[in-house]
């Protein structure tokens, strides 16, 4: 067996608990008197108020891994501009690194994510020069899932490594990231009961994709370093050497997929109808997820250009099961309908447009999840069907006429799409997904 009894008995006295996410936005507040604090001080013990939240100090004697009052800011990510953030520098001295608890994880996969800004290059290679790591409190050296960094090939950029651990030769991002430019980081550690653990790392400059890529950045698997037997704690780290590498993290997310550690609310169908019998317009839609979903407000237009806030719906804050929304209003006239998602920090998306008339013939789609080709069929004449990204950009356009036709969507990358139907004065939209 590849894990000794040990493994049994972290597994006995561990819990996995699917489904939830641990968050670290750095919300402390405004912390005075204590700047220098691997964070937030007492002294280096971490605020005793955050409970198993708190940072402690596990190795280094002077240079603080230091709390900023501002936030990082990635369009697309759920923890965007929340809160505070955390910096780091490399330097000579002995400089603190610190880690805090997380859920307990020691099965499947655990996503990790996080912001990265670098402020100053200066890096020492590829050799040890990692900032970030994944930890087993139980050991304090078992660090694992170690990130690196290290100048890139322009001037002021810089690359991201990965490392199984300290005996790793980290391999590196082919691209080079500007400083002073958030990209996102996410680190999938996959325990395997009987092979040697794998872990994989993507890095982002735009946008957040809605299922995990297929081909990842980095992959690293290290025969000569043995597997975490619980992955319960996340750590920075401050190198020491002669370089003058300074970042930023914020936004650290760790879950068990990648919906809920990466992904914000996950939208389901969208549909309005209207109801002849009592002259008013009910709209229905789904989600698969939430996180920090505060509700929707459901925006009404006439001319599809100028929406007005007919209503709110609330959300379920956090959530992992499939939910079902409603919403009726008084009217059988045709119009157009969007959501407006709401989060508990202000932050807010929009849902695609769909439209209602009194003569809706829905189109039946299939099969759904598709691998390149979709069947569209109707009782009524299909004039046009337009694929459309979750930004909104139309990727597909197919002239139809006809009761049926056969889209090809061979060139799309997998992931979630929505397909909008236009007949006559409808047009109807899907939510459809795209697998290999």
């Amino acid at each position: 067996m590849k894990k000794n009894l040990l493994l049994l008995v972290v597994f006995i006295l561990s819990t996995q608990i699917y489904g939830q996410t641990t968050m670290e936005n750095f919300s402390y507040g405004t912390i005075t008197g204590t700047a220098a604090d691997t964070i937030t001080n007492t002294i280096f013990g971490g605020n005793p108020a955050l409970g198993n939240a708190r940072w402690r100090k596990h190795s280094g004697s002077t240079g603080q891994v230091t709390y900023k009052s501002t936030s990082l800011t990635y369009t697309g990510y759920s923890s965007s501009g929340i809160g505070g953030s955390a910096g780091f520098t490399f330097s000579p001295s002995n400089g603190q690194d610190i880690n805090r608890s997380t859920i307990a994880y020691n099965s499947g996969s655990v996503y990790v994510s996080f912001l990265l800004s670098m402020s100053a290059s200066g890096g020492v290679g590829s050799s040890d020069s990692y900032f970030f790591h994944l930890m087993d409190t139980s050991f304090m050296t078992a660090f694992r899932g170690r990130v690196f960094i290290k100048d890139g090939s322009l001037a002021n950029t810089f690359k991201i490594g990965l490392g199984k651990s300290a005996t790793s030769t980290a391999p590196y991002t082919t691209a080079d990231y500007p400083l002073n430019t958030p990209v996102l980081v996410v680190i999938k550690y996959s325990f395997h009961p009987t092979l040697l653990d794998t872990i994989y790392g993507y890095v982002f400059t735009s946008g957040v994709p809605a299922v995990e890529p297929s081909v990842p950045n980095l992959v690293v698997t290290d025969v000569s370093a043995g597997d975490l037997a619980v992955l319960n704690a996340i750590a920075i780290r401050q190198h020491t050497s002669g370089s003058t590498m300074a970042g930023t993290i914020d936004g650290i997310r760790i879950s068990n997929s990648w919906a809920n550690g990466v992904l914000p609310v996950k939208l389901g169908d969208f549909s309005a109808h209207i109801n002849a019998a009592t002259q008013s317009t009910t709209l229905a839609w789904n989600t698969s997820s939430e996180l920090n979903n505060s509700g929707f407000e459901i925006e009404r237009s006439i001319d599809g250009e100028n929406f007005e806030n007919i209503g709110f719906v609330k959300g379920a804050g956090n959530s992992n099961t499939a939910r079902n929304y409603k919403f009726e209003f008084n009217s059988d006239e045709s119009a157009f309908y969007r959501l407006k998602q709401v989060d508990f920090d202000g932050n807010s998306e929009y849902s695609s447009v769909i439209a209602t008339t009194n003569q809706i013939t829905d189109a039946v789609l299939t099969p759904n999840p598709f691998n390149n080709i979709i069947q569209l069929s109707s009782e009524s004449t299909i004039q046009k069907a337009e694929i459309v990204d979750l930004m909104g950009k139309v990727v597909l356009t197919e002239t139809i006429n006809s009761n049926s036709a056969t889209l090809n969507a061979n060139e799309l990358l997998n992931g979630i799409y929505f397909i909008k139907v236009y007949q006559g004065e409808t047009i109807s939209t899907k939510r459809i997904i795209k697998t290999n």
